[in-house]
């Protein structure tokens, strides 16, 4: 062991934490409060991105699934939110990101409950339309249907905004759409090495 090095059989493996970006463009719209998704151009350099707008009464949601890394240990974990406001505004405002997940080995029921969400606030400046927002971390979200590490299993995630304060950091003051680019999950490394397929 040398660190977060760990050496077994001839295999190195690691302990550390990884990330994985997941793009808005790889998202669908729950049917029942689906947010509305966007495909746009910024005029003056004709870059090209995809959104998915939430509304600022209602939680709207959008989904995705992934195969985690067959290094993920199975635990806990974290996200960050890309994210830019529907237009510029002059006064500062919060707006509340939620996630929660729910993973199935072989054999899984699909149609199971998503795990507990876990939520972060971020603020809004002035003049803020067109300009990328990154928010803190999430705290540690445990993932539904106690994964195994290094099984395979298929995660379902939702990500939500908290606009009806039940979320853990609901603070959501933002009267406008929140325009959702993307978001970075955190998972760390087992000490396991793979072994082939």
């Amino acid at each position: 062991t040398n660190g977060n090095v760990v050496c077994r059989n001839g295999s190195v493996t690691g302990l550390n934490y990884k990330t994985i970006y997941v793009d808005a463009g790889s998202m669908v719209p729950s049917v029942t409060n689906g947010a509305q998704a966007a495909t746009y151009e910024h005029a003056t350099n004709d870059v090209m991105g995809d959104s998915f707008a939430f509304d600022s009464n209602t939680d709207e949601y959008v989904q995705f699934k992934l195969v985690m890394p067959e290094q993920w240990d199975g635990g806990t974990i974290k996200a960050k939110f890309y994210w830019h406001p529907a237009s510029s505004t002059t006064t500062s405002h919060d707006v509340t990101w939620g996630i929660q997940s729910t993973a199935h080995a072989d054999g899984g029921t699909i149609d199971s409950a998503f795990g507990t969400g876990v939520s972060v606030s971020d603020a809004v400046l002035g003049t803020a339309w067109g300009r990328v927002h990154l928010t803190a971390a999430t705290g540690a979200m445990t993932v539904n249907g106690s994964p195994v590490a290094g099984a395979d299993e298929l995660v379902f995630f939702r990500i939500y905004r908290d606009v009806d304060g039940a979320g853990t950091a609901a603070n959501d003051d933002l009267n406008e759409d929140a325009n959702l680019l993307g978001v970075s999950l955190q998972y760390r490394e087992t000490a396991t090495a793979d072994a082939a397929w």
